[in-house]
């Protein structure tokens, strides 16, 4: 038998790892147990019936093989950094680490502290806005306690903030982004997109005016969200920052506030200070951060017009002037908690006939479109009053809607 002191695997078990049937698994040792470790596995497949599982891992007196749960450790490669699991019936199971990690612990062997360090200063250097990052590295944390959307959602708003970050001080890229990114549930096809990210061969990333290496180092960035879902956390700094990895977001306390008047759920909820940061950070992927500004994708519409309709077809909990229960938003299945009753267009189906609905659409070429495209449904069901943003391709759009339903449009025009 070999001594515990030699055997190399208690030190290569330690840390993060995907495996072959799609988990993300952290390994950490047991308290005052040299050779017993605690393995957690998160599947990385979005699924209803997906659960995260607690494994033990040790090496019995009685044998030399290491075992997890039912399976025995086949392959230990320190190199390569993989483990190979065989179970009794023959299944096979391999983890791996991911690349970024596997080059940090090569790097580290080869050349020491000393040298990372140097790399992390370079790193820092060729960043388009430090001042966005928090400058703690993201690690592997145990995801039991936080419930698997925000983990999803936190890895979605990294990726994009990183994205933004490779873009750099491009504003018209930058803004394109933010249309791509508004526009992409209007798209008819998501083509393995999810409800935040077109997905990698969409046609809408061929919009982005960038070079062709940046737009792949874009498509590689999408491609890394499920292994990182335990890695770029949602969590508070203080009461006015929220970090998601190693970005930091500055928040307006109105919009705090807002949102904890919103809160539809029991006030004590223990999710509740973690549900806004996680909204604060969906909405902060639309901004660019060339600008002070937040994003302007909407008609900065007066409250007073809009408080004096029963519904909003195109708000957020961050500013809708009617009552929770009378407003639709981007992402419902996160915002209900905060008062929306669905997203365009489906929610129209649900608003009683002849009700006043306020239109302030985004002024995306899209959206736009959409709503011209459906106004004349729009106008038999409801009372509407429309808010236009006019600029010279949406006027067009504008102009032959009016010509076909009879209507016409000026900046800011209530339609009733």
């Amino acid at each position: 038998m070999v001594a515990a002191s030699a055997d190399p695997v208690p030190q290569l078990l330690h840390g993060h790892w995907l495996d072959s049937i799609g988990h993300s698994i952290i390994v950490s040792k047991t308290p005052d147990e040299d050779l017993i470790f605690t393995a957690v596995l998160t599947p990385l497949v979005d699924h209803p019936d997906a659960r995260d599982r607690v494994l033990r891992i040790d090496r019995p007196q009685e044998s030399w093989k290491w075992r997890c749960g039912n399976a025995s450790l086949e392959l230990a490669d320190e190199q390569n950094q993989r483990l190979v699991w065989i179970t009794e019936d023959g299944r096979r199971n391999v983890w791996s680490r991911t690349k970024e990690l596997s080059a940090q612990l090569s790097a580290g062997s080869r050349s020491g502290e000393r040298e990372l360090a140097e790399d992390s200063d370079k790193d820092t250097d060729s960043i388009a806005f430090p001042w966005l990052l928090n400058n703690s590295a993201p690690e592997p944390w145990l995801p039991l306690d936080v419930p698997r959307d925000i983990l999803y959602d936190g890895a979605r708003v990294a990726a994009l903030l990183d994205i933004r970050q490779m873009i750099g001080a491009r504003s018209e890229p930058q803004e394109r982004l933010t249309h791509i990114l508004m526009d992409h549930d209007l798209h008819p096809t998501r083509q393995g997109g999810d409800y935040l990210i077109p997905g990698v061969d969409s046609p809408l990333w061929k919009t982005l005016d960038v070079s062709e290496p940046m737009r792949r180092s874009i498509a590689q960035r999408i491609s890394r969200i499920p292994h990182e879902v335990l890695s770029q956390r949602v969590s508070w700094s203080g009461n006015s920052e929220v970090w998601v990895g190693r970005h930091k977001i500055s928040c307006r306390s109105r919009d705090i506030q807002a949102l904890n008047a919103r809160w539809v759920p029991p006030f004590q909820d223990e999710r509740k200070p973690l549900e806004i940061a996680r909204l604060l950070a969906l909405y902060s992927v639309f901004d660019n951060p060339l600008s002070n500004r937040r994003n302007g994708v909407h008609l900065g519409l007066d409250p007073e017009i809009r408080r004096h309709c029963d519904f909003e077809l195109f708000a957020s909990p961050l500013n809708a002037a009617v009552q929770n229960g009378r407003f639709s938003s981007k992402w419902p299945h996160v915002e209900w908690r905060f008062g929306s009753i669905g997203s365009y267009p489906s929610v129209i189906d649900y608003l009683p006939v002849n009700s006043v609905v306020c239109i302030n659409p985004p002024f995306t070429e899209a959206y736009l479109a959409d709503v011209m495209a459906r106004l004349a449904e729009l106008k038999l069901r409801f009372r509407l009053r429309i808010a236009v943003p006019i600029l010279e391709v949406f006027l067009t759009i504008a102009k032959s809607a009016g010509k076909r339903f009879g209507t016409s449009f000026e900046i800011c025009r209530e339609v009733e």
